[in-house]
């Protein structure tokens, strides 16, 4: 009886969080329709680029705009934890609901999810949206080989985001203005994860370095999934690490923000910014 009540409280939880992400979300259509007009530009700007310095045979594979479209999708998923569910908890304290929010005994964790329930609606647009601009840029038409385990890859992808994103959004309550890390971050993990080319064409330093991050192994699935190509390592075990990492990055991202949310209270800081 009482796991069932617990259940359930926590599920009315997740759903006022989603609620409000969602609410926020569509409350201001600025934001949305600056991200679709920035995206066509955004694509253009990076792939035009990379075409110049690719054979001219490769302007006609498919396989060349297949791999920057789901670039695109994998950056929009690192962008996601570092910039919405990352800031979540600094967001909340500059409009200043955060210390309300903690006096609460709501779980701390579902106010990540609520941004993870939104900003997938954004990845969910970003994907048919992109598929369009591809389809009329390139004439290539985005494809997906195996639905179901696509399915399954995106879910890594979100959890892995919202375990690093809550474990990052612990550090950005105390650095404050986290804009300049949350950037240099951002490409490192482009440059090292396999964003748009596989990670095996990386230096021998730089491989092992992606190694040991869990997007890597994340974007890696999503892209097999859609295109079809080869893991970096064995399918069974790039599965088994993905789960276990987004499970043990969501734990300490909970771990870590009850840590810090203790520290604030006794020094009485929550409410500065």
């Amino acid at each position: 009886m009482v796991n069932c009540l617990s259940i359930k409280k926590f599920a009315l939880e997740l759903y006022a969080s989603a609620y409000k992400s969602v609410k926020v979300y569509f409350r201001y259509p600025a934001w949305i329709v600056s991200d679709l007009l920035a995206t066509p530009l955004w694509m253009l700007m990076i792939i035009y680029p990379i075409l110049l310095f690719l054979p001219g045979e490769q302007w006609k594979s498919r396989e060349t705009y297949e791999f920057f479209y789901w670039g695109m999708v994998s950056w929009s998923i690192i962008s996601t934890a570092l910039w919405s569910i990352g800031n979540a908890i600094r967001s909340e304290q500059q409009i200043g609901t955060l210390e309300q929010l903690f006096l609460t005994n709501a779980d701390r964790v579902v106010l990540f999810i609520g941004r993870l329930v939104s900003s997938s609606i954004s990845l969910i647009i970003d994907l048919v949206y992109m598929s369009i601009i591809t389809y009329l840029l390139f004439n290539v038409s985005i494809r997906i080989v195996n639905p179901p385990f696509f399915l399954l890859s995106i879910f890594f992808c979100l959890m892995t985001s919202l375990g690093f994103g809550s474990i990052y959004g612990a550090l950005v309550l105390q650095v404050k203005s986290p804009g300049a890390i949350s950037n240099i971050l951002q490409f490192l993990f482009i440059a090292l994860c396999g964003v748009f080319y596989p990670v095996t064409k990386l230096p021998e330093v730089a491989r092992v370095l992606s190694y040991f991050i869990p997007f890597t192994y994340a974007i890696d699935l999503l892209r097999y999934s859609a295109m079809g190509t080869e893991t970096v390592i064995p399918l069974e075990v790039e599965l088994l690490i993905s789960f276990i990492s987004s499970t043990l990055l969501i734990g300490l991202g909970y771990y870590v923000i009850k840590r810090v949310e203790r520290i604030a209270k006794v020094k009485g800081k929550l409410g500065f910014y």
